[in-house]
């Protein structure tokens, strides 16, 4: 999924466009960008290939068949780290690439790998060939994510890898970040056949927290990174009028903003909410909910727990800067939002609904239980939209952190996850008599 480098006269409309967004208006309304951005991408697919529904929509029917088998395994306990990379990058080339021919190598992969069991476990060792994690994924972006949870998180800063991931050297100075980041920050679909969307989110977002907190150990940033990176992310790749972050697209012989949640999410969360303008990002964020992923809330219409989780992370950012009427706008939401995860996502027995969007069953648990400790359902220290009260939150920890212990050691993203819901979310202790 390698994206074609956008040419001078590109660059430079880039540039002129680029600014930072201290005197933007209040969002009042959808831009239109976004709200046409579903039937837009999906009519310059075509137009890159005539047949490009039919083509992908068979690729769908045999890459479900996959899907099926591999959350069967990873729900009997089975190890399925290397199945469930390939299955993730293989939808990510679904929705984000007209390369029918990688699409298919990959179906192959995830085919051989679902033959040879005894091969997922090692998919999450670091390669000592060329210093990269996540084994069996293909694309950099996704070596880069998996290098991430690895390496990256608070817990593992004293830990150095075993072979220098030098893999990274292809974004380290100023001009190959620059360079790199620009190159996936715009689609032109129509010419290319790929969304750089989901590689340059990952990207963004990896490469921000791996850069400004000086990680992997041992590795060495160009000193010069910090400073450049948040000039591209503050005055380039932010949408002026919606303080929102996303992709843009080369459309009718512009380039167009598309605001992007994910995106949004992950910038205000790595520099820990210290961007400008947060109620516009308050405004945007309620202007979009009825939409779809990857603009609004929504999947195919309905809720989904990684969206809800996105979404009450803006909010809790924006709270201490938010209008009255912005507060009681996202309080009823998020009301809705949890009756929703307690009354058709939650299942009896501390699981969570499989969603066929989620990469695995242990990240649905993730995104599910983060979206409640978000909002404070579990410890009332942070709770910061009421002062509600909630009696079954006790019970229903239980439920979860004993279905998390339960599969901790089987998780089909390698337990990173669990891990991350025992430590974060629930703050278990096994140690502790209250655990």
């Amino acid at each position: 999924m390698k994206a074609a480098t956008p040419s001078l006269s590109l660059l430079s409309l880039l540039l002129l466009t680029s600014c930072t967004t201290t005197t933007a208006p209040k969002v009042r309304q959808v831009p239109q960008a976004d709200l046409e951005q579903k039937t837009r991408t999906e009519q310059e697919f075509t137009a890159f290939d005539l047949h490009y529904k039919e083509e992908k929509a068979a690729r769908i029917a045999k890459a479900r068949t996959f899907y099926a088998k591999v959350r069967e395994r990873e729900a009997s306990g089975q190890s399925t780290t290397c199945s469930k990379e390939i299955l993730w990058e293989l939808k990510a080339l679904l929705t984000q690439t007209a390369n029918f021919t990688l699409i298919d190598q990959r179906l192959a992969d995830l085919e051989s790998s679902l033959n040879h069991p005894e091969l997922e476990a090692g998919a999450d060792e670091q390669n000592p060939a060329d210093g990269t994690w996540g084994r069996c994924y293909a694309e950099w972006y996704c070596k880069l994510d998996a290098l991430y949870d690895d390496l990256g998180k608070e817990s593992y800063k004293h830990r150095e890898p075993a072979t220098p991931p030098h893999f990274l050297d292809r974004v380290n100075g100023p001009e190959k970040l620059t360079e790199y980041l620009t190159s996936i920050s715009v689609s032109d679909i129509p010419r290319t056949g790929v969304d750089n969307l989901l590689e340059f989110n990952l990207s963004l977002g990896n490469l921000t927290r791996l850069i400004l907190h000086d990680r992997p150990k041992g590795y060495g940033w160009d000193p010069r990174l910090k400073a450049v990176l948040m000039d591209l992310i503050m005055h380039r790749f932010r949408n002026p009028r919606t303080g929102f972050w996303g992709e843009r697209y080369v459309r009718d012989g512009r380039v167009v903003f598309v605001d992007d949640l994910s995106t949004t999410f992950h910038m205000v969360t790595y520099l820990h909410a210290n961007v400008p303008n947060l109620p516009r990002v308050v405004d945007t964020t309620l202007a979009v909910k009825d939409l779809d992923y990857p603009v609004g809330w929504l999947f195919k219409g309905q809720y989904w727990n990684h969206n809800n989780m996105d979404v009450v992370a803006l909010f809790k950012a924006g709270w201490p800067h938010a209008s009255v009427a912005q507060k009681q706008a996202m309080t009823a939401e998020i009301e809705k939002m949890l009756h929703w995860c307690l009354t058709e996502s939650l299942q009896p027995d501390g699981s969570f609904k499989p969603h066929v969007a989620d990469g695995s069953l242990e990240e649905g648990e993730y995104y599910a239980t983060s979206f409640l400790a978000r909002i404070g359902f579990f410890d009332k220290k942070e709770r910061f939209w009421t002062n509600r009260e909630f009696p079954d939150a006790p019970a229903i920890r239980e439920k979860i952190l004993a279905y998390v212990l339960a599969h901790q050691k089987s998780g089909g993203s390698g337990g990173s996850y669990y891990e991350s819901i025992l430590e974060d979310c629930l703050n278990y202790r096994p140690n502790s008599p209250h655990g």
